[in-house]
């Protein structure tokens, strides 16, 4: 989550560098391209977490998940008319109130992207564990490959949508869940490997990002199905897989993170996040600039888990009712 706020805070807030400001400031430049190239992998290592440890669909997730995304949108709505109170200026309209539960999804695909992969997840679940390692192995080379070419290359499957979609999540969950069935060399090589190999990926996909400035083309390397950083992303999370370390206050605080996501995402904060870093950028040399928006992004990264601190407990009260109600209609309708 820390580095879905970091990337929003640089090519998404302040746009893609071009000609000018390449020859004006060459080194920044390729800082900022570095930066992107590091912490564009968030989205994907997400979704590779996802699928490595599966999703374990149920109507208590579904319904959690579909509360959490309420809870942010009302939250953020009623702290800005709140502020609009304040200031003497509405800055909520009437209709945004009954636009709750949708409202996230004018800045945000994930959203709907990633309910629709909770619900296919018992299938994927299912298929993954009944197939051989060679099957799973082709069917997941093959998405990847028409992801690659149809998606990135070519644009010739709108589906893919640079990595943005459904069909994209189920590349990424497929492959987190081969990592866990079956392992291979990834998961067996060093640590130190893994490294390596990711600070390669970032450090060839920014000199492409420089190359492409006077020579321009079609295929995006900040998509989320660039091969690069697919493969950028496999390597970073198996560097963690691999690291023996257990803590109730870091699993505790990891069940507020998404929170940050939704906080920063939400259609009506992210415009005032993006003005935040423009004001910062044009007002602050280049070491400055940077503290000032890491700071600003571990400051979104706190206020997300605090304000889920308040949905908590108030989705235990919300839970067990409406549990008991599914229980029943369960009992009365065994396909559910």
């Amino acid at each position: 989550m820390f580095l879905i706020v970091l990337t929003h805070a640089n090519i998404f807030s302040l746009g893609r560098p071009k000609m000018a400001n390449f020859e004006a400031e060459p080194v920044w430049t390729g800082v900022r391209f570095a930066v992107q190239s590091f912490s564009y992998i968030g989205v994907n290592l997400f979704i590779l977490i996802s699928g490595y440890f599966g999703i374990k669909p149920r109507f208590k997730a579904v319904s959690s998940f579909l509360f959490y995304v309420l809870f942010f949108s009302l939250f953020c709505l009623l702290g800005l008319w709140i502020v609009g109170l304040a200031i003497g200026q509405p800055l909520v309209k009437p209709e945004m109130w009954g636009n709750a539960l949708r409202i996230l999804t004018k800045y945000n695909w994930f959203i709907p992207a990633y309910l629709m992969l909770m619900l296919f997840a018992p299938a994927l679940n299912s298929w993954c564990a009944a197939a051989t390692r060679r099957q799973l192995l082709l069917a997941t080379l093959l998405l990847f490959a028409a992801s690659t070419y149809l998606g990135w290359m070519t644009h010739g499957l709108k589906e893919f949508l640079d990595g943005y979609s459904f069909p994209s999540l189920i590349l990424l969950y497929l492959i987190g869940r081969y990592l866990r069935l079956h392992g291979g060399y990834l998961m067996r090589r060093s640590r130190r490997t893994d490294m390596i190999h990711f600070l390669a990926y970032v450090a060839v996909n920014t000199a492409l990002a420089l190359w492409r400035i006077p020579h321009p083309y079609e295929m995006s390397l900040f998509a989320l199905n660039n091969p690069l950083q697919l493969y950028g992303t496999v390597c970073f999370f198996a560097y963690f897989t691999k690291l023996h370390f257990q803590n109730q206050t870091v699993n505790s605080i990891a069940r507020s993170t998404f929170g940050i996501f939704l906080l920063q995402m939400h259609p009506q904060v992210m415009p005032w996040f993006r003005k935040a870093v423009k004001y910062l950028y044009g007002n602050a040399g280049h070491g400055l600039f940077s503290a000032e928006v890491v700071g600003l992004v571990i400051a979104f990264c706190i206020a997300g888990i605090l304000i889920d601190r308040l949905r908590a407990p108030l989705w235990r009260q919300i839970d067990e009712p409406l549990d008991r109600l599914y229980h029943r209609l369960k009992a009365k309708l065994p396909a559910l």
